[in-house]
């Protein structure tokens, strides 16, 4: 199964810690970053508006990215 790597971002700076997680495919990924992103929108390490959930794999270096908006909390 492919690693999907996911790193908040805002701009070119990396925010957070990576995580890495062995998924299916892309559509099991965007579920998984989808879910870390709800998940962190309604904590008190809310990253905020303007900042980046991106997924990469080995082959690609962006395979989506998920924004945060203050509406999604």
């Amino acid at each position: 199964m492919p690693q999907y790597v996911f790193t908040i971002c805002r701009g070119q700076e990396h925010t957070r810690a990576t995580r890495a997680a062995e998924l299916s495919d892309d559509g099991a990924a965007l579920a998984y970053a989808s879910e870390l992103a709800r998940k962190l929108a309604k904590s008190d390490e809310n990253p905020g508006t303007g900042w980046l959930l991106k997924v990469s794999d080995e082959a690609r270096p962006m395979v989506f990215a998920i924004p945060f908006f203050a509406a999604c909390a």
